[in-house]
């Protein structure tokens, strides 16, 4: 029996995938369960839009990630903070405060996509890279310097 599974099922598939199963395990386990609907008009109809409409969101998203990845590449963030002695920075640049820079310059990111293996105590230029989207990371270059 050819079925739309509407849940991700261990070993069988992913949620709107469908899959050909035995008729006891449909009839007795994924539709009582609501894991899946048997794939017979309707249904399968609206699986066929489904798909169609999931690949043309994930080619919109692409090209949005696309789009975001050439600004931040070619953004370069310049920090002006307090320095005490030999260089040290009065507290820390951290993800957030990148992440609050690039909304300044209308770039969108959540502090989480952003690579920052450790806050950067240190003046100089660094790199950093930014998750966009699945292997998409461009670099953002920071200079850090001291203000005033």
């Amino acid at each position: 029996m050819k079925v739309i599974l509407t849940a991700d099922v261990a070993k069988l598939g992913k949620s709107g995938e469908m899959r050909d199963v035995a008729d006891g395990y449909a009839r007795n386990f994924l539709i009582p369960q609501r894991k899946a609907v048997p794939a017979s008009g309707g249904a399968y109809r609206a699986w066929q839009h489904d798909i169609a409409s999931r690949e043309e969101k994930r080619k919109r998203e692409r090209e949005e990630a696309e789009v975001a990845a050439n600004r931040i590449s070619s953004t370069t963030l310049t920090m002006g903070v307090k320095v005490g002695e030999g260089g040290k920075l009065y507290g820390s640049i951290t993800a957030q405060d990148i992440a609050d820079a690039l909304g300044r310059r209308g770039i969108t990111v959540d502090k989480h996509k952003i690579d920052l293996e450790a806050p950067l105590k240190t003046l100089g230029t660094y790199k950093v890279p930014v998750k966009v989207h699945a292997g998409m990371t461009p670099e953002v270059t920071i200079v850090v310097e001291p203000k005033g």
